[in-house]
C-alpha cells in the first residue's frame, strides 16, 4: 500500500534501521528501495537534525511506555548523492497490534524545496516592480522605515534620492510605450548600478519617478550618487532600439538627509525630497537640488 502513497514514507526499527520505504521516500534520500533498506535513516539527516533525531530514539528506549510522536519539523536531508533536499518530516510510533509486538516507527517526508522555491517567487514578485525590477512602492516603504529606525537608534544619517525623468511624456509621445518601457529599464539599471552599498535601495516610485534610499550617507554622498546617476543616465545609448543616435534623456533629482532631528518621520524626509524635487524640475530639468 505504501507503494503507491504520494508521500515518502519509510519505516524503521528501534535502532533507526529502513526495514521498508516507498518509491517516493527512496527518491528523496536519493537512492533505490533495495539500496536503501537496512542503512540508519539518520545518515541522511543534515549534521544541525541528526543527533536531534538521534537523541530522541535514544531517550524513546528509556520511556518505552510513552509513544513516539514528533513532527512535523522542517529538516534538511543529505541525499545519497550529495545534494541537499529540504523536506517536512514526521516520525511516529506504530501501534504494536502492527508489529508483532516489534517497536517500529513510521516517518512521513512531504519535499518542501519546490514550495519554498515557490514561496520565495512569490515574495519576489510582491516586493518587485513587475517592468525594472527594482523594488517596488511597498518594498520602498517597508524598507525606509526600517533604514530610518536604524539611523535613529544608531546616530546614523539616512539620505533619500528622488528622481524623475524629464519630458518623459514628450518621449512616450514621440517614440511609443514599448520604447518608454525600454527607457525606464535602462534608467532603473543605471541608477541600480549606481548604489554604494548593499543596504541601498533603488526603487520604482510610480510612473516614471524612481527613489533611492542610502543609509549611512550624509548630504554630499547623496550629491555624489546623484551626480553619477545624472552623468550616467545622461549618456544612455537608444541605437539598438532603432531610436536617433544623437537622443539623450535627463532626469532631475531632489535629495533630502536625516540626521540632526530635523525631520521627524520617514514621510517628512520624502516630503522634502519631493519639494527639492520640484525645484530642480521648475529650475530647468536636468538638475540636481538639496533640501536645506
Amino acid at each position: 500500500m505504501i507503494n503507491v502513497i504520494a508521500e515518502g514514507i519509510f519505516i524503521v526499527n528501534a535502532d533507526g534501521v529502513i526495514e521498508v520505504i516507498n518509491p517516493m521516500a527512496a527518491k528523496f534520500f536519493g537512492d533505490s528501495q533495495d539500496a536503501l533498506v537496512g542503512q540508519r535513516w539518520f545518515h541522511f539527516l543534515h549534521d544541525r537534525h541528526r543527533e536531534q533525531y538521534e537523541y530522541i530514539f535514544l531517550n524513546w528506549k528509556d520511556n518505552k511506555n510513552q509513544p513516539l510522536s514528533h513532527g512535523p519539523k522542517e529538516v534538511l536531508l543529505t541525499r545519497a548523492d550529495s545534494t541537499w533536499l529540504e523536506a517536512d518530516l514526521s516520525i511516529s510510533c506504530l501501534p504494536e497490534s502492527l508489529t508483532q509486538g516489534s517497536p517500529m516507527f513510521v516517518g512521513v517526508l512531504h519535499n518542501l524545496t519546490e514550495h519554498k522555491a515557490e514561496y520565495s517567487e512569490l515574495r519576489k514578485q510582491a516586493s518587485t516592480d513587475h517592468l525594472t525590477g527594482l523594488a517596488n512602492r511597498y518594498n520602498l516603504e517597508k524598507t525606509l522605515n526600517k533604514s530610518w529606525n536604524d539611523s535613529i537608534v544608531n546616530g546614523q544619517p539616512i539620505s533619500l534620492i528622488l528622481i524623475d525623468v524629464d519630458y518623459f511624456k514628450h518621449f512616450n509621445d514621440q517614440f511609443g510605450h514599448v520604447n518608454g518601457d525600454k527607457c525606464l529599464q535602462k534608467i532603473a539599471k543605471v541608477i541600480d548600478t549606481c548604489l554604494p552599498s548593499n543596504d541601498s535601495l533603488a526603487a520604482r516610485y510610480g510612473g516614471e519617478e524612481f527613489a533611492v534610499i542610502l543609509p549611512r550617507s550624509h548630504a554630499a554622498d547623496a550629491v555624489l550618487v546623484a551626480k553619477q546617476i545624472q552623468q550616467q543616465i545622461n549618456i544612455i545609448n537608444f541605437s539598438e532600439l532603432g531610436l536617433p543616435l544623437t537622443l539623450r534623456v535627463s532626469v532631475s533629482q531632489g535629495i533630502s538627509c536625516e540626521h540632526s532631528g530635523q525631520y521627524r518621520t520617514p514621510e517628512a524626509l520624502i516630503c522634502s525630497a519631493d519639494t527639492a524635487l520640484y525645484r530642480a524640475k521648475a529650475e530647468g530639468r536636468d538638475r540636481i537640488n538639496l533640501s536645506l
